[in-house]
């Protein structure tokens, strides 16, 4: 179930809480989404570790005179 607000209301961390607690069941969702947000994630993860990794190598190297 996706549900879009334009902002973080009350009402929709009420919504989360009752999706957590069990008392209000989301759709079921397709195994290939599930999958594919999470390589999504992991890419968005090693994309930012790698900017992060060259970012810290070259403000390690001493500039050269």
């Amino acid at each position: 179930m996706i549900i879009r607000l334009g902002r973080l209301t009350p009402g929709y961390f009420r919504l989360l809480q009752l999706q957590v607690s069990g008392e209000l069941a989301s759709e079921p969702k397709d195994r290939l989404v599930n999958h594919l947000a999470l390589l999504l994630a992991l890419m968005g993860l090693g994309l930012s570790y790698y900017s992060v990794r060259q970012m810290v190598q070259e403000s390690s190297i001493p500039p050269s005179h």
